[in-house]
């Protein structure tokens, strides 16, 4: 008995800290969920932990079971718990987040936020393309493409699959250089002089193939989400089609959007 009080005790501590003020205009399930959710972006809560059941929170903040479930619901839409059943309401890993407008490489925008980039390199061969990649890079019947297939990983993490196609005329003698360790936009822009400029996303969420499952190393039950890349040089030439399937539990997408002026709407008809 006094053992599972212990238990009980170290559990809640994390919780201790928290005030509610019963005076104040804003909501109880809104406090406790702001509050809540400080211990879990400053990682005094890290990912993988299970919170206390319902009932030793209600019992903790002395709130109803309605409030409480209030809060996290407030908390699950954020996208920083998960009620997993079997298991109970888990903290989850913090998402990667891509801003569109930001024409960076892989390597690029993990670093960008701190993380350490790794690459693992499945397969890199010389192909005759598809008529559709044929038809993107404008190449002849006998023209071929280099397919790229490597795993990226953030922090030892498999976080994306990601498989790159780029014209061998381009790029004559690529399979030479170590692709597993060195950036693909680095060695285009210092070994071929080829610079990205521009490039075009189409974004979806999809169920992933047992492939994709084993190389990202995914849970049950998870999404993935899909970017396909149409990448072009400073002249207008296509540099690159890339498909990449991102673990949707690390990965979030965000799109900064700007209305145009009703003087330049009614100019474009739109």
């Amino acid at each position: 008995m006094d053992s599972a009080l212990s238990k009980s005790t170290q559990t809640i501590t994390p919780f201790s800290s928290i005030r509610i003020d019963k005076d104040v205009s804003t909501p109880i399930y809104q406090q406790i969920a702001e509050a809540v959710g400080l211990l879990l972006v400053s990682g005094v809560l890290p990912p993988g932990y299970v919170l206390p059941p319902e009932r030793v929170l209600c019992a903790q903040f002395r709130i109803s079971r309605m409030t409480l479930r209030q809060a996290m619901s407030l908390l699950d839409r954020e996208g920083l718990i998960n009620s997993r059943r079997g298991v109970g309401t888990v903290v989850t890993y913090s998402r990667m987040r891509k801003q569109q407008q930001e024409a960076l490489s892989f390597s690029e925008e993990i670093r960008a936020r701190g993380g350490r980039p790794e690459s693992r390199l499945i397969s890199l061969e010389v192909v005759i393309p598809t008529p559709l990649v044929r038809d993107f890079f404008e190449l002849h019947e006998q023209q071929k493409v280099y397919e790229l297939q490597r795993v990226r990983l953030k922090d030892g993490e498999p976080l994306t699959w990601e498989l790159a196609r780029i014209p061998e005329r381009l790029c004559p003698g690529l399979d030479r250089f170590d692709l597993a360790r060195n950036s693909l936009y680095e060695i285009l822009e210092q070994s071929y002089g080829l610079r990205l400029e521009t490039c075009d996303e189409e974004i979806s969420a999809e169920i992933p193939n047992s492939q994709q499952r084993k190389l990202l190393s995914l849970p049950a039950r998870t999404a993935v989400l899909v970017i396909n890349r149409k990448a072009y040089m400073e002249d207008g030439r296509p540099l690159e089609l890339t498909r990449s399937v991102y673990r949707g539990d690390r990965y979030t997408f965000i799109a900064h959007s700007v209305r145009k002026s009703k003087s330049i709407l009614a100019a474009t008809g739109s």
